[in-house]
């Protein structure tokens, strides 16, 4: 086999394991045998994805799909059941709210910003699509967390550093916890410039047919001009957009079915 020959193989069998894990989350020595190959080719090409942000080893050390494939397939993220849904929602929130509205997923520990829609303001917020933020500092990562159960997020904070980008970065795991607790209560979650310094935000959780959490729909601003009071003043109308998102994903609240029994 001369070398053209060889990469092409090698690209063969990248492909092949990205094809593998995305059908689910899989095991080295699983990989290996579904490979057909040696441990040495396929740790390489595993490391090699690893090193590239393709794949990432969850707590039960299987290999799983990041969402960097998406990144690069960016306009056909856009045709997204999720964009397509959320974005007549999104361009009239935009205009009631005179913020930044923006699109999440989440993805290896991080909240990936998908898409947004800027309030004509001379004043930019910088939340670019394909950008990621740390999920304990950002209104919709902190939102994401709330959905944890206690154990994952244990787990969460033993591997994940809190480490501060502003003076109003919480990076005590009590004060996270109590935080959670309160997001868990309200529905919703708020960014006291913890990321960025002037950049206050608040989410709220969109649901798939299989009743979890797949995004969050969060608003942005400047802190000056977007207050606490503006802030809670638009909490009953995001509410409204989200479900009606979360509801035409296929979402079906079964507190508010139980009721209706």
């Amino acid at each position: 086999m001369n070398i053209e020959q060889k990469r092409v193989k090698s690209a063969e069998n990248t492909l092949m394991i990205l094809e593998l894990i995305a059908e689910k989350p899989r095991s080295f020595s699983e990989l290996i045998v579904l490979m057909n190959s040696n441990k040495a080719t396929v740790f390489r090409l595993i490391t090699t994805l690893e090193n590239q942000g393709y794949i990432y080893k969850n707590q039960k050390d299987f290999y799983q799909l990041t969402l960097k494939l998406y990144s690069l397939g960016k306009k056909e993220i856009e045709r997204h059941d999720l964009l397509e849904v959320a974005k007549p929602f999104l361009l009239k929130l935009v205009k009631d709210v005179k913020e930044t509205v923006v699109i999440s997923i989440f993805t290896k520990d991080m909240v990936y910003y998908l898409d947004k829609i800027e309030w004509n303001s001379a004043l930019r917020i910088v939340v670019e699509p394909g950008r990621t933020a740390p999920l304990y500092c950002v209104a919709s990562g902190k939102l994401y967390l709330s959905h944890f159960s206690d154990e994952e997020l244990d787990d969460y904070f033993n591997r994940q550093l809190l480490k501060s980008f502003t003076v109003n970065t919480i990076t005590s795991i009590d004060t996270l916890k109590n935080e959670i607790v309160k997001i868990r209560e309200q529905g919703f979650a708020i960014d006291n410039e913890e990321w960025e310094e002037y950049l206050r935000g608040i989410a709220f959780p969109i649901y798939d047919y299989t009743n979890k959490m797949i995004a969050s729909l969060s608003i942005s601003g400047v802190s000056y001009r977007f207050s606490e009071e503006k802030i809670f003043s638009i909490v009953d109308e995001v509410s409204l957009i989200t479900k009606k998102i979360s509801e035409l994903l296929g979402y079906i609240n079964r507190k508010e079915e139980g009721i209706k029994k």
